[in-house]
Parts: C-alpha cells; sequence; structure tokens
C-alpha cells in the first residue's frame, strides 16, 4: 500500500516535470520565432524607407486600418528613421514619435520632448529594453564604447555621432542627461545589464551628415 502511493506520488511529479519541461520549451520556439518575425519584419520595413519617401501621415493611416484586424507584434508601421550602431549589429527602425508603436514594447521609443537629428543642437533621446526577450533590441548596448559610431538615416541624410560619455543612474522614473547642450546629441538608455534598479546613459555628438 505504501509503495503503490509512492509510486503515484512520483508519477504526478513525473507528470508535472514533463508539462513543465513542455511549456518552457513552447515559451522558447514562440519567442524564437517572434524574434524571426521581427526581424523579417524590420528589415523589410528598412528597405522600405530607404527606397520610398514614407511619412508618419501614412502611418498612421495604415495603423488605424490594421488595428481592428490584428493583435500581433508583428504590425504594418513605417519608419521615419533607421539607427544603426555597426559595431554591435543593431540596424532599426524609428515610428513617429506620435504612433503608438512608438513604445518600447514594440519598438526603440522616441522619448518625448526629443529632437530629431536635423535640429541644431537638439538631442535625440532614446529607449529600448536590455535583456532576452524578442524586443530587447538594447541588449548589446552595454558592449559600446567611447568613440564608437551611431548613425542615423532621417529626410535624405546620414548623421554621424561619436559616442563621447557613458554613466549609470538610478532606475527611478526620472533620467538626468548630462550632455553639452552647445552640440547636436544623441542619448541612448537601457537598462544596466544584470541589474534591475540602474540605467546606463550613452551620450553621443554629432560629427558629420551627408547626404544618403
Amino acid at each position: 500500500m505504501v509503495r503503490r502511493k509512492e509510486n503515484k506520488k512520483f508519477n504526478l511529479i513525473k507528470l508535472i516535470g514533463l508539462l513543465l519541461f513542455a511549456c518552457g520549451m513552447f515559451m522558447i520556439v514562440y519567442n524564437y520565432s517572434t524574434k524571426v518575425k521581427l526581424d523579417e519584419n524590420n528589415d523589410t520595413k528598412i528597405e522600405e524607407f530607404f527606397d520610398d519617401d514614407n511619412t508618419p501621415q501614412v502611418e498612421e493611416q495604415k495603423e488605424e486600418k490594421q488595428e481592428n484586424t490584428t493583435t500581433s507584434k508583428v504590425t504594418n508601421y513605417n519608419y521615419i528613421a533607421v539607427l544603426e550602431i555597426p559595431s554591435i549589429n543593431l540596424k532599426r527602425g524609428l515610428v513617429d514619435p506620435s504612433s503608438k508603436y512608438n513604445n518600447v514594447n514594440y519598438n526603440i521609443q522616441i522619448i518625448d520632448k526629443s529632437s530629431m537629428p536635423d535640429v541644431v543642437n537638439g538631442n535625440l533621446i532614446l529607449a529600448s529594453h536590455n535583456g532576452a526577450s524578442f524586443g530587447s533590441f538594447f541588449k548589446n548596448l552595454y558592449k559600446l564604447n567611447n568613440n564608437d559610431k551611431v548613425y542615423v538615416y532621417y529626410n535624405g541624410y546620414k548623421y554621424e555621432y561619436s559616442i563621447s560619455k557613458i554613466y549609470d543612474t538610478s532606475k527611478d522614473g526620472h533620467i538626468e542627461v548630462y550632455r553639452d547642450n552647445q552640440k547636436t546629441t544623441i542619448t541612448l538608455i537601457t537598462c544596466k545589464k544584470n541589474t534591475k534598479d540602474t540605467q546606463t546613459v550613452y551620450i553621443g555628438y554629432l560629427t558629420n551628415k551627408v547626404a544618403y
């Protein structure tokens, strides 16, 4: 009788273990397939960005049409700019700041009150997740060093920035940006690797601007 109870308990534990393993495998496959779709969609939209003159108005119209027909994270928005950081193999589009997809849960987010690259002495502030999820576009930002190049393609021009300052700050809902206000700037923000209460800020200054 005791042995029978032990066998039932063992079988139950075994079943629970198999279910947990199956759930884990499902999440791995789901995250991987979602990341592949996001990457493919990003590549397509970047090609469209360089081929066509997409405008925020066109983007918003497409978003309204898609809103009631899909709940997928892979949506039909257009890019108004493209961010490229060769040293960490990152090339990702940016959506219009007024778009609902301008959110870290969908894309690299253009932070409110940012200036686009064509504003002299302005500051383009971008934020994204750092982690293992498919939306962690800044997961390799920690590899950046001073003098690394950052490019933003916007309105027919390629803006070249050089990273000049990297510092940590508390993750308390408020970011202190220390920069030279007399220089056109890009600011990149993400959580510090392997922490939950600290963010890292990367400051880059414009060094060149060429038509593409």
